[in-house]
């Protein structure tokens, strides 16, 4: 699901893992200098490197937050249509959690809830979304 997901956002793969990586180092570990250590696709990465993309990541999520409250500012997004985002974001924790707590023999549900969660995720994605007041 996470690939899914991740195909349609505004971060790559590796601004994923950077800011994967730094939240969880930060829980084990003090050293900033260490944190790039986390990330799994790059063993040898300089930490300037690591935390230039660490910067993209987190300035590509602000923009983001900030497209968001500026569409529905403007009128574009109202408030009720993010409705339907949150019960997704919700739908999709509850995905993860059942996901941790369900053994793989009972895998055939969860692809079957994997596939309604991708359904729903594409029907909000389409730009019959927003208001169409222009």
């Amino acid at each position: 699901m996470s690939k899914l997901l991740l195909e349609s956002s505004h971060l790559t793969l590796t601004q994923l893992e950077t800011l994967l990586a730094n939240s969880i180092s930060a829980e084990k570990i003090s050293k900033k200098g260490q944190r790039r250590l986390f990330r799994p696709s790059a063993r040898n990465i300089s930490r300037g490197s690591y935390n230039r993309t660490l910067i993209q990541a987190q300035n590509n999520v602000i923009r983001s937050i900030y497209t968001i409250l500026l569409l529905g500012y403007v009128g574009l997004f109202d408030t009720p249509s993010l409705q339907p985002f949150l019960e997704l974001s919700d739908n999709l924790q509850g995905y993860l959690e059942e996901l941790k707590r369900t053994p793989n023999s009972k895998a055939s549900p969860m692809n079957q809830l994997k596939g309604t969660l991708w359904e729903t995720v594409s029907a909000l994605a389409q730009r019959r979304s927003f208001k169409d007041t222009l």
